[in-house]
């Protein structure tokens, strides 16, 4: 039943996927499970399916371009903000073998359903693996939203016969991301069998449960801005519920030296050189002299400058401008963040702590912004296994200008979490990034990606309903929590 899905994933309308897979699996014992067959495929194929396919959806260049991390060496047309639509579909269907929220339904299917819960209990209990499956899902609906803004939810994800589904405000989103990682967190069972086929905590509930509430921290953040009351009071619940209190608590997807499995920014380094560190990055970090640029990037074979060790690529510049500098002269990837079995970091202590530096900087906590501030570099330098005793010793925090400190210092720790390290600038405003210098069509920076464009064609008055209530369907128009 897998494979109909894969081949349905190209459709524009999200809700026939799950149309097709409701009514495929009404008589689903029948077809692929038999209860009392443990040769059937478990959950546990699932769970690690989609993680891998969650992840590498989330895992792309167009975040690290769009903070400024990396600049494009040869063919600058996204630093430069040229196509303006993204697609969102194989997030709900998977793509290939990789699974995608499609099988975190089936998922929670298998461990509800009276015909399959004993069976599928193999795998780690019911409620563990329906947890899991929901804490996925929201850090799925968080990834996607952050990226488009309104999107089909709601009517997109029951599966019922729904062939043109409405779009749900961010704001919605929003709220229900907040109860469903309330909910996942609570319903964990920390006394009964972890989930199997758990490639980020290899079945440990306790590292989940604080990953549900650091992502639900994450959420409350993001709305701050819009809903103060509902930001700080899931902040505040988060906090509360246990966050991350060590690097080892990171939510991690360790990828391992095969072709199915390696890192994904291998296979733009393997046999192509299309992306360098960026001068943006490299010149700020120089300027602190911060420790992790020599994890960050590479030095520069041959600069120009010879005094010079990092040289970053010139950011957004035209192609003719890109391809004159020689990939020598320039400071690329470190090996750390592109070899084959380099880590996707998903969530880390110090962006917890820097969140909790924010609670308390804007009054929501009792909590010591400047100290948990310095706590969170701390915790991005151990996590690059570097000494950043040097730099704490230097490093500062304007309690007038939180925003600032806090703004650039997470922006220089998320580094090759570019969605969330773009997301965060446009929250919080700092660092004051600059246009690409070629903008295309003089465009500001992306605050978000366009709708697919079928969706006006087999989607219309859905499509024309959210760009009414959301701004045209543009990078530069703002979703609700970037207001």
């Amino acid at each position: 039943m897998k494979n109909i899905f894969k081949k349905i994933k190209g459709l524009s309308v999200i809700t026939l996927a799950f149309a097709l897979f409701a009514s495929s699996c009404e008589n689903f014992e029948k077809m692929n499970i038999d209860p009392n067959n443990v040769s059937q495929v478990p959950s546990s194929y699932l769970f690690s399916n989609t993680m891998r396919g969650l992840v590498n959806q989330q895992f792309n260049t167009t975040g690290i371009l769009y903070a400024q991390h990396w600049a494009e060496t040869q063919y600058t047309e996204t630093s430069r903000y040229e196509t303006p639509a993204a697609s969102f579909y194989t997030m709900y269907t998977g793509n290939g073998d990789d699974g995608g929220m499609i099988d975190l339904m089936e998922i929670i299917r298998l461990n509800t359903d009276e015909e399959t819960k004993g069976f599928i209990s193999a795998s780690g209990s019911n409620n563990n693996q329906i947890a899991v499956a929901r804490i996925l899902m929201a850090w799925a609906m968080q990834n996607a939203t952050d990226l488009w803004g309104d999107l089909p939810y709601s009517e997109g994800l029951k599966g019922n016969e729904n062939f043109t589904p409405s779009y749900d405000t961010q704001e919605s989103i929003y709220a229900n991301l907040v109860t469903e990682l309330t909910q996942a967190a609570s319903q964990i069972e920390l006394d009964a069998q972890g989930v199997q086929g758990d490639v980020f905590y290899g079945g440990d509930m306790t590292k989940w449960k604080k990953f549900a509430n650091s992502l639900l921290l994450r959420v409350g953040m993001r709305m701050s801005e819009v809903n103060e009351s509902a930001a700080k009071a899931a902040v505040s619940a988060a906090i509360a519920g246990g966050v991350f209190t060590s690097n080892d608590d990171n939510a991690v997807y360790q990828h391992v030296a095969d072709a199915n499995n390696w890192n994904q920014y291998y296979d733009h380094f393997l046999t192509r050189t299309d992306y360098a560190v960026s001068n943006v990055l490299v010149d700020y970090m120089k300027a602190s002299s911060d420790p992790r640029l020599s994890v960050y990037a590479d030095p520069a074979p041959a600069p120009l400058d010879p005094t010079q060790t990092y040289v970053g690529m010139p950011y957004g510049v035209r192609n003719s401008i890109a391809g004159s500098i020689t990939n020598d002269e320039v400071s690329f990837p470190g090996i750390a963040v592109r070899s084959a079995s380099s880590p996707s970091v998903i969530l880390t202590l110090s962006e917890v702590l820097f969140n909790q530096s924010e609670a308390a900087a804007r009054g929501w906590t009792s909590g010591n912004a400047e100290a948990l501030y310095k706590s969170a570099i701390e915790a991005s330098m151990n996590q690059w296994g570097v000494d950043g005793t040097s730099y704490l010793a230097n490093a500062t925090f304007d309690a007038s200008n939180w925003k600032k400190s806090i703004g650039e210092a997470k922006w220089v720790s998320l580094y090759m979490q570019g969605m969330e390290a773009w997301h965060e600038w446009k929250r919080l405003d700092y660092p004051q990034l600059q246009r690409a210098p070629d903008a295309t069509l003089q465009r500001d920076i992306p605050r978000r990606r366009a709708y697919p464009e079928l969706e006006f064609s087999l989607n219309k008055d859905n499509y024309e309903a959210a760009v009414s209530r959301q701004g045209a369907d543009e990078m530069e128009t703002r979703t609700w929590w970037d207001k």
